[in-house]
């Protein structure tokens, strides 16, 4: 039976793994139990918003009536903390309105509180109504985070949507940011457990989130002849972006061969942790040259999510293949056929790697080159990388 326990369970645990931190100044999060709370924001307390469009009905749903097993963040707060730990009011529309009393209320409420959780993003859409012709949020969602912080309370912004919408000035008045994107029914519940210590957040970006109209349409795979590889494309947080409560410390990526003859090769992980989390481990492969085509940044070709206690560390395997690092070649009349071309290739461990695959040296520890050559008759390589 749909919505059955189990069901509910797996909807948390979802929306537990897939939130996303990403800005924790001074670790203001999580918040204490006992903190002074003001919550407010058009998607605090409406499930509807957090499950998008294609939800009951085409263009989705807002509010709480046909949610049976919905919990908004207001629910989620009064399940964590109860309902007289913090205050709630909300004045502001999806469209960014608001009236002059209940902005003056807002402000007056956020004045009063050491924190504020501002809930805003996105009403429910799909398709051609949802249609947007301004990336950005709109304004007066911007000038209602500004409001508030101006008071002087800590402003925590989660945002519920399906796309990622331009922020403007919201981060640098947010001494947080959570990204929800669409965890629907048990969002809220997710949400609040993530707001207050019981779940030590993990998601990871799975797109770029850009800061301007400019590089909307840039993702983390573009080319290396892109204007992005010489101008440095301004993106407010790069694919796999994501916070943890917790540190997890990398050190070098070491080869223990660096030509490979075969597809059957092995990287092993260690990730050391400084206390208890959940850290994703990500692979990318860069080929600097290649004849076929014009390369791309990187691609990221292996993941592992790995949990630690404090002071634990785990062995982390990738086998990687020529399903990695071959490239599809144009046959004309024939389709597609997967090339694999002998080249230098470069691993990367962690998205904001960089590695200097240009340059004479290469001395950034979490990258570390390999050479694949079909001819040579060597052996396999095993490459040991301790995160």
């Amino acid at each position: 039976m749909v919505g059955n326990d189990k069901d509910k369970e797996t909807a948390l645990n979802m929306a537990k793994e897939s939130i996303v931190l990403l800005k924790n100044d001074d670790d203001v999060l999580p918040l204490p139990k006992s903190a002074s709370v003001f919550l407010t924001g058009h998607s605090a307390d409406n499930v509807g918003y957090q499950c998008g469009g294609w939800t009951l009905i085409w263009q989705g749903h807002s509010g709480n009536a046909m949610f049976p097993h919905g919990v908004s963040v207001r629910k989620g707060l009064e399940n964590v903390v109860g309902n007289d730990s913090f205050t709630y009011f909300n004045g502001l529309l999806p469209n960014g309105s608001i009236s002059d009393a209940n902005m003056a209320k807002a402000v007056k409420l956020a004045g009063q509180h050491k924190y504020t959780v501002a809930v805003i993003g996105e009403s429910s859409y799909t398709e051609k109504p949802g249609d947007i012709d301004d990336p950005a949020l709109p304004e007066g969602q911007e000038k209602f985070i500004e409001a508030l912080a101006a008071t002087g309370t800590k402003v925590i912004v989660v945002l519920f949507g399906g796309r990622p919408r331009l922020l403007g000035s919201i981060p640098d008045h947010a001494a947080a940011i959570i990204d929800g994107m669409l965890p629907c029914e048990l969002g809220g519940q997710a949400m609040a457990e993530i707001l207050y210590g019981d779940v030590n957040p993990s998601g990871k970006l799975p797109i770029t989130y850009p800061k301007d109209s400019a590089n909307v349409a840039s993702p983390y795979n573009h080319r290396v002849t892109t204007r992005c590889m010489w101008d440095n494309c301004r993106m407010q947080w790069d694919f796999g972006a994501g916070l943890s409560y917790t540190k997890f410390n990398y050190s070098s990526v070491t080869l223990d061969k660096t030509t490979i003859a075969n597809a059957d090769d092995t990287l092993t992980a260690t990730n050391v942790g400084s206390r208890a989390g959940k850290e994703t481990v990500m692979l990318f492969l860069t080929q600097p040259y290649r004849k076929i085509s014009v390369p791309e940044m990187k691609m990221l070709k292996m993941f592992k999510k790995i949990e630690l206690q404090a002071g634990e560390s785990t062995d982390v395997s990738f086998s990687l293949s020529s399903e990695d690092w071959g490239v599809y070649k144009p046959q004309i009349g024939r389709g597609l056929k997967r090339i694999v071309e002998d080249s230098n290739y470069v691993v990367a461990i962690k998205p904001d790697t960089w590695c200097d695959v240009y340059g004479k040296n290469m001395t950034n520890p979490l990258c570390a080159k390999f050479t694949i050559d079909t001819t040579s008759g060597a052996g396999t390589v095993s490459a040991g990388v301790q995160l």
